[in-house]
């Protein structure tokens, strides 16, 4: 069903069609592939699991770029109901550095930040450079804000004028969080100065998809796009786009100056590599849960999954028993003794391995599972890593 599957609920949560495409704007999609039945958050809670609520994923295409994309949304109240995003590990604090460094070299006074979830950027920032103020306006923060450091709780659209004054606009890891990008874009280049530069970081999906992440396209990432259709996005929206930075196949950080006319960047890049990614990343996400399966049922020692995200969600979403694994395993301390939502799973710190005996952990983290590995067999040099 296309609706809240929440046992007891008086209601069922209609879903917001999505007529036209995210990233160039052409009318019409044409359905891909549905998978059934995936949580609609990708944190943890304490709620009931009867409350949890579950909705089909309707994949789609754009006739006119091949961008994959959700055809229907899910509330955003139900997807973000609560902040997860802790960005802990070493990728994530190498990746802060780098886009520190990004934005500095531009020597900005007056930033803007946007979507700055935890404050992570905004500290690594101030304790390394010279600002007047940096501003982060976010409408779930989870840090307390300290000079120069300002907090506006709140999403950017709903505040007047508060781009207006910015010497640069920051935003990481944000634009492929929005259900609207192409509005976005112009409505920021719209109130920026024509001297403010967006410094931006966004994933690199298409390296996501081909190492099978579940990360890459979700309830939050609602749609494809390559660097090269990025690009035409910016360009599109009104923007002069500076040679994009690679960072460790994980990232691409850009600089778009707001100072041309929009819609004069012809028409968009082929993204149908994307798509065909996905439908094999879907494919093998479903071979690897049944392989798992059967692995894990001939074991007689504790499996644990790693990651209390949509790691974990989409792998017992193909098909991995969740009953059969011991407990969800993550370094953020805020998830830890927390139900992953969707699941019945509890979140426990990996230092739980240490004294756990002979273990299995499952690990599929993309990016991030060389220094998961590295961690997890230090604590316990024993455990398997499947």
């Amino acid at each position: 069903m296309s609706g809240a599957q929440a046992t007891g609920a008086a209601a069922v949560v209609p879903l917001q069609e999505r007529l036209r495409c995210a990233a160039c704007g052409a009318d019409g999609l044409d359905p891909l592939l549905e998978i059934a039945g995936v949580p609609v958050h990708m944190g943890c809670t304490d709620q009931p699991a009867q409350d949890d609520a579950f909705f089909d994923q309707r994949w789609a295409t754009c006739g006119r770029c091949g961008s994959v994309q959700l055809a229907a949304l899910a509330p955003l109240d139900l997807v973000y109901q609560t902040q997860h995003n802790g960005a802990v590990g070493g990728v994530w604090a190498r990746h802060h550095t780098a886009l520190a460094e990004f934005v500095a070299a531009r020597a900005p006074q007056n930033v803007v930040e946007i979507g700055g979830a935890s404050g992570a950027l905004a500290r690594e920032y101030v304790a390394e450079h010279d600002v007047a103020s940096w501003t982060v306006v976010e409408p779930n923060p989870t840090f307390t804000p300290q000079p120069p450091i300002n907090l506006v709780a709140a999403y950017v659209e709903e505040v007047d004028g508060v781009v207006a004054e910015a010497d640069a606009v920051v935003h990481s890891h944000l634009l492929e969080h929005l259900y609207e990008p192409r509005a976005f874009l112009r409505g920021i280049r719209e109130q920026a100065r024509r001297d403010a530069p967006m410094l931006l970081s966004v994933p690199d999906l298409a390296s996501l998809l081909a190492q099978s992440g579940a990360n890459a396209l979700n309830f939050e990432h609602t749609y494809f796009f390559s660097i090269e259709l990025l690009v035409w996005m910016l360009r599109d929206a009104g923007y002069t786009v500076i040679e994009p930075q690679r960072f460790e196949h994980h990232s691409f950080f850009v600089e778009a100056r707001p100072d041309t006319e929009p819609g004069a960047a012809g028409p968009p890049p082929d993204a149908g590599d994307g798509t065909r990614a996905f439908v094999r990343f879907v494919e093998t996400a479903r071979a690897d849960a049944k392989e798992l399966m059967a692995r894990t049922e001939a074991y007689d020692r504790p499996v644990y999954l790693f990651g209390a995200h949509v790691f974990s969600q989409f792998l017992v979403g193909c098909g991995f028993p969740a009953q059969r694994a011991t407990a969800v395993l993550d370094n953020d301390p805020a998830k830890q003794g927390l139900r992953l939502y969707g699941t019945p799973l509890t979140v426990r710190s990996p230092a739980v391995i240490a004294d756990a005996g002979p273990a299995a952990v499952i690990v599929r983290a993309t990016h991030y599972t060389a220094e998961i590995t590295e961690q997890l067999r230090a604590l316990a040099p024993e455990v398997e890593i499947w």
